[in-house]
């Protein structure tokens, strides 16, 4: 999977947004005509699109990363959701997968 990197400088004046939807927005308009298909917000305890969870089965991204179950979200991405770019935005500690 291929990955990108969105740094936003931050100054006294303005403040770089944090908010999912637009940071959908950005990244598909930067890689238009890819489209989301998950995405993992650290800032908001790991929220993110899980299949695992959709299929009411136990969510394997959350878990401790010694545990033998764990799986990078980054992975199930790829693997379940056709994912082929991450788009990352540190200063929002947002990762966003589009295919």
């Amino acid at each position: 999977m291929w990955t990108v990197k969105v740094t936003v400088e931050e100054n006294e004046v303005f403040r770089p947004s944090e908010i999912l939807a637009d940071l959908r927005m950005v990244a598909e308009t930067l890689f238009h005509p890819m489209r989301l298909v998950g995405f993992w917000d650290a800032q908001a305890d790991g929220m993110h699109l899980c299949p695992q969870e959709s299929r009411k089965e136990q969510c394997p991204h959350k878990l401790s990363m010694d545990d033998p179950n764990y799986v990078e979200y980054s992975s199930t991405a790829a693997r379940d959701m056709d994912a082929v770019l991450e788009v990352t935005f540190p200063h929002a500690q947002v990762s966003l997968y589009l295919k």
